[in-house]
């Protein structure tokens, strides 16, 4: 979960300055303290204004009841309302990457009540797939987007896989979907609510680590994550109402 939540504090910046103001805003704690604040309230704003209901809540809590900590997957695309829709008793954490982008992200969904532990997907994958391990040894949620952060969409990477045969904990997919949203340009046609439309989560089922590390194994454990994600992404679709992804 690398990538930019949004973007909104642009809009108050026009011009080709735009970028440089801004980067030089993020750079600073006053900034950065700042504009995190507006793009979670300008988030919460909108979320507020969707009626959102979860698939299978009973399942959801006995989920929650019972864990010794879990791999959490989505799509990129629904990045947005996630931080929102996950329950703040059992915070999410996520990979994030120290540089100012990354800082801004981490602050915006810190505020909606999701941890971090910093490091990047890219460079030095392993050291941060450590720490997310050691989130899930204490018995917590960590939390991947396997199609970030460059994409292709809906293409799983080996990431939670990888993750999942060295800690030995399970891979929980999730999606949610509304009747009517808009899709941010950008690889992942990141998807947005529209306000007063009507949402659902879906929480598929846990999918076990792999026992055995060898290549073949785990392509064949990525492969059917992906099926199980775009199964959960289009049942979420379904219930909702939305148009078919076709993925």
């Amino acid at each position: 979960m690398t990538c930019i939540l949004f973007n909104p504090p642009g809009a108050f910046v026009s011009g080709p300055a735009r970028p440089v103001m801004l980067k030089r805003l993020i750079r600073t704690k006053i900034g950065l303290f700042c504009l995190s604040w507006i793009a979670a309230i300008i988030v919460a704003g909108l979320m507020v204004t969707v009626r959102w209901r979860t698939d299978d809540p009973a399942g959801l809590r006995a989920l929650l009841a019972n864990h010794d900590g879990f791999i959490l997957v989505f799509w990129h695309e629904h990045i947005l309302s996630m931080p929102w829709l996950w329950p703040r008793r059992h915070a999410m954490t996520a990979l994030q990457s120290p540089h100012p982008d990354g800082r801004m992200l981490a602050h915006t969904v810190n505020h909606l009540g999701v941890r971090t532990v910093w490091g990047s997907s890219n460079r030095n994958a392993l050291s941060g797939l450590r720490g997310l391990k050691r989130v899930l040894d204490r018995g917590r949620i960590a939390t991947i987007t396997p199609d970030g952060p460059r994409g292709p969409a809906r293409s799983a990477a080996m990431g939670p896989v990888a993750l999942a045969h060295l800690s030995g904990k399970p891979i929980v997919p999730v999606a949610w979907a509304t009747d009517r949203f808009w899709r941010a340009p950008g690889w992942d046609g990141m998807r947005i609510p529209k306000p007063l439309s009507r949402g659902i989560l879906v929480v598929g089922e846990p999918i076990k680590a792999p026992e055995d590390g060898d290549r073949d194994a785990m392509e064949a454990h990525r492969q059917m994550l992906e099926a199980a994600m775009n199964d959960t992404a289009r049942a979420a679709e379904r219930f909702a109402g939305a148009p078919d992804s076709g993925a």
